[in-house]
């Protein structure tokens, strides 16, 4: 079901645009030197994305005193810096994934938090899959081609700086 081989041949237009650079999500040699040591000679799709996804969790340092919990920083700077917030997070596991072809897109959204007992803003992903289409990736919380009931999507996009929520007055 979810096992698909990689180059993907994606014939869906919708998906195109999702394995494109972007203002944040960069396509650079060095974020697709290290998508390739972390895949290896792997070509399963659900491999893959997971590899990436419990590569970024375990590598970067989620936190919230850093400058990003303002300011969204683009994948390169978080590959350079090795920390940020979830935005950051999904930034670079989309980068990585992008730079393998395979297409992946910004979820912005809020999640409940049992630690404050609030509801926060928070982003993650979802990844292409050919045969059941988009799937979430959230490498905040180490959930990969699920994610539990706490998230609440609100909108996806190709870049994290499209707003989830347009005013009008």
């Amino acid at each position: 079901f979810l096992s698909s081989n990689i180059p993907l041949k994606i014939s869906n237009k919708d998906v195109q645009e999702y394995i494109e650079a972007t203002q944040y999500i960069i396509l650079t040699p060095q974020i697709t030197k290290q998508a390739n040591e972390i895949v290896k000679d792997e070509k399963d799709l659900y491999i893959i994305a997971s590899e990436l996804a419990i590569w970024v969790k375990e590598n970067i340092k989620y936190d919230l005193s850093t400058l990003t919990a303002d300011v969204t920083q683009s994948s390169t700077w978080v590959l350079e810096n090795k920390q940020g917030v979830c935005d950051e997070l999904t930034n670079l596991f989309i980068s990585f994934l992008r730079s393998q072809g395979i297409p992946a897109r910004f979820v912005s959204g809020t999640v409940y938090s049992n630690t404050d007992n609030v509801w926060s803003p928070h982003g993650w992903a979802e990844v292409y899959f050919p045969n059941p289409g988009w799937l979430p990736f959230d490498p905040t919380f180490g959930q990969y081609g699920w994610v539990d009931a706490t998230h609440l999507k609100l909108s996806d996009s190709q870049d994290p700086n499209e707003g989830a929520v347009i005013y009008h007055w």
